[in-house]
């Protein structure tokens, strides 16, 4: 029942909070999104501990990333195109990124129990999505942005940094978090 009721109330709020009005940041977010969904899906199907569930998932991770890669591909285009207002759409998305899913009920509870268990944390998120498709994109090398865009580009370099103390802030916090429970488990154990 209380899957039935978070699911209605999904329905009522959509799925998404942030606004993506606009279609280089709509591409952008869901060039991001569909990477960041097939990081999780690989690693939910490593964490079931069923070979079935595990090959299932790892199929639908391989269709989140064909559709990553045509959206990616947009977005480099639109980069060629749009530098300035395509560094902007991504900087926007990236430094305020959510998955979708965030106005869910518990929510940030169940992202947090995903973190814990190695499905979907902040350093994934880091290096097996954002820098994946910055690189792709070149975002550090790129030379035809004006103005507008090297403040975007800043703005990103900025945000990046802090998101690498985040990560290893929060790799710290959980090795302590697990040493813990491991510790109370060995204790009862004995």
């Amino acid at each position: 029942m209380a899957l039935e009721n978070d699911r209605m109330t999904n329905m009522t709020k959509g799925a998404h909070s942030d606004d993506l009005s606009g279609l280089l940041r709509g591409v952008a977010y869901v060039a991001v999104q569909e990477l960041g969904t097939r990081v999780s899906h690989k690693n939910t199907g490593k964490a079931c501990n069923d070979p079935v569930a595990d090959k299932m998932l790892q199929r639908i991770a391989a269709d989140e990333n064909l559709h990553m890669i045509f959206y990616r591909n947009i977005c480099a285009a639109a980069l060629d195109l749009a530098p300035d207002q395509a560094v902007e759409a991504i900087t926007g998305v990236v430094t305020n990124f959510d998955m979708p899913g965030i106005g869910m009920p518990n929510f940030r509870k169940m992202s947090l129990m995903m973190a814990k268990h190695g499905i979907y944390d902040a350093r994934q998120h880091l290096d097996d999505v954002v820098w994946p498709v910055l690189r792709k994109w070149r975002i550090f090398e790129r030379d035809d942005f004006t103005g507008r865009g090297e403040k975007a580009r800043d703005e990103l370099a900025a945000w990046l940094e802090q998101a690498e103390l985040d990560a290893r802030r929060f790799e710290e916090q959980r090795d302590r978090f697990l040493a813990r429970e491991a510790a109370k488990r060995e204790k009862a154990s004995a």
